[in-house]
């Protein structure tokens, strides 16, 4: 009997020291969720708990390098708490601080050439108090001093404002008025001008609105480049005024060459609205004769139809599927010029078996938590838009996908956030003559597999969508 119940108890020993095994955590869980807290940007948003976390892992790798395993176990558990402590405080800041957060992002992502050390410097060590007070489980204290931060953070902001968006327009102008712009393109100048009264107004107001300013600050130096250009060609005409009729007869012959295929006589205009008037004339002729072929094959049809009624489903069916195959190779051969104005390692471009054209934005690289787009991508997204000119009749739909790192909710509106600021980006480019649409697929959608870093960095995405017209 003694035997039996020492038996019995050693086996219970055994079975709580299997499960204490067994629910202890590894080194390479905690590397794992270390590497987790730091694509939630702990080592910013929470660098205290993650200094604390990271000690304790190596406090741990020494405990079971001298063979001291109830210690290396605690210093792993150790470490697991201040991840998880680092995790909490990140995501608190980007959940209920995100304008602090994406400004000190915007500002972070400026040329260095145009900011202020000092006001940097300024901005950071508010934002660190803020920090210090979300470690410390002060939400309330925490939101008070984002308030002093957030005013540090645009004083930054409006510095390198001026120096990226509003002083290129201001050397445009001064270029241009150097060869009386005043006199030869005060129009161009103008609008170059208003643009910079627009850009330093938005500066002022509100200095978050980069992307504004960007496409504001764009259109101003392509007015006063044109204005400069203008301004040059009336100075040199005015010097040398036998060159315009060089000039109009380099147009005439334009404009005759131009006429010649389009089958009308441009010289029977005496000025631009004449003409522009023939050539308006031309193609509404041009259209009409289309369209009543286009009536004339559909009465066609409608007259094998009747005389095929019982092959009139399979009529509609073959001219369904011919209507589809138009589709898809018009924008196969739409793709082909796309593929000659994107790097492969910027963008990479998807048919669909509907025949949606997909723009994936492989370097289009959001910081964790921020919907902030990048500088340095700008130019990509400018690429895009003339994407969507060439697929002029397609609506636009952006999508935004996370990898299944954190929340679920977290991630869905951090995806609606992203999508949201590229559909603002695309609709300032175009000035809002297309219809884009913003949608967040928060994780729903990967593409590799999350298990994997490299998983994970492809799910990471923002697509852009050319919608193929439904039939």
């Amino acid at each position: 009997m003694f035997m039996n119940r020492s038996i019995r108890l050693l086996m219970t020993l055994m079975l709580m020291l299997c499960a204490t095994s067994a629910s202890a955590i590894t080194i390479e869980e905690v590397e794992s969720r270390m590497a987790e807290a730091e694509q939630f940007r702990a080592v910013e948003f929470s660098p205290g708990n993650y200094a604390e976390a990271r000690q304790a892992l190596e406090d741990a790798k020494n405990y079971l390098s001298n063979g001291n395993h109830d210690k290396a176990r605690s210093s792993l558990d150790e470490s697991a708490d201040y991840i998880a402590r680092a995790m909490k405080t990140s995501q608190q800041l980007t959940t209920e601080l995100p304008q602090l957060v994406e400004s000190r992002d915007r500002m972070q992502m400026a040329n260095p050439e145009h900011l202020r050390t000092d006001l940097v410097e300024r901005a950071e060590r508010d934002f660190s108090r803020v920090v210090e007070s979300a470690e410390d489980g002060d939400m309330d204290k925490a939101k008070s001093q984002a308030k002093l931060a957030q005013s540090t953070i645009h004083a930054a902001q409006v510095v390198a404002a001026r120096e990226q968006f509003s002083r290129p327009i201001a050397k445009g102008i001064a270029a241009a008025r150097k060869v009386r712009a005043r006199k030869y393109s005060p129009n161009a100048l103008e609008i170059a001008l208003s643009a910079k009264r627009d850009v330093e107004r938005l500066i002022k107001d509100n200095p978050d609105a980069q992307v504004k300013m960007y496409a504001v600050s764009k259109r101003g130096e392509k007015s006063a480049e044109r204005s400069m250009k203008i301004a040059a060609l009336g100075d040199r005409l005015n010097k040398n005024p036998s060159e315009i009729e060089t000039m109009v007869d380099s147009e005439e012959a334009r404009f005759r060459l131009l006429g010649k295929y389009l089958g009308i006589d441009l010289s029977q205009a005496n000025d631009a609205e004449a003409q522009a008037l023939l050539l308006q004339q031309a193609i509404t002729d041009m259209e009409s004769n289309y369209k009543q072929q286009l009536q004339d094959s559909d009465k066609v049809i409608e007259e094998l139809n009747a005389k095929l009624g019982t092959y009139e489903g399979d009529l509609a069916s073959m001219n369904e599927l011919r209507r589809k195959l138009q589709i898809k190779r018009d924008a196969e051969a739409k793709i082909k010029r796309l593929t000659k104005l994107f790097n492969p390692d910027d963008v990479e471009i998807l048919l669909t078996p509907d025949s949606d054209v997909i723009l994936r934005m492989k370097s289009l690289n959001f910081r964790s938590g921020s919907a902030v787009i990048p500088p340095n991508t700008y130019s990509i997204l400018d690429l895009a838009t003339d994407s969507m000119l060439l697929f002029g009749d397609r609506a636009v739909r952006v999508e935004g996908h996370t990898d299944a790192v954190g929340a679920n909710l977290f991630n869905q509106k951090l995806s609606e956030r992203r999508a949201e600021s590229v559909k603002l980006y695309l609709i300032e480019k175009i000035e809002g003559q297309r219809v884009v649409q913003a949608v967040g697929f928060g994780e729903e959608k990967p593409i590799m597999n999350n298990e994997t870093a490299q998983g994970r960095e492809k799910n990471r995405r923002i697509d852009i969508v050319l919608l193929a017209p439904r039939l």
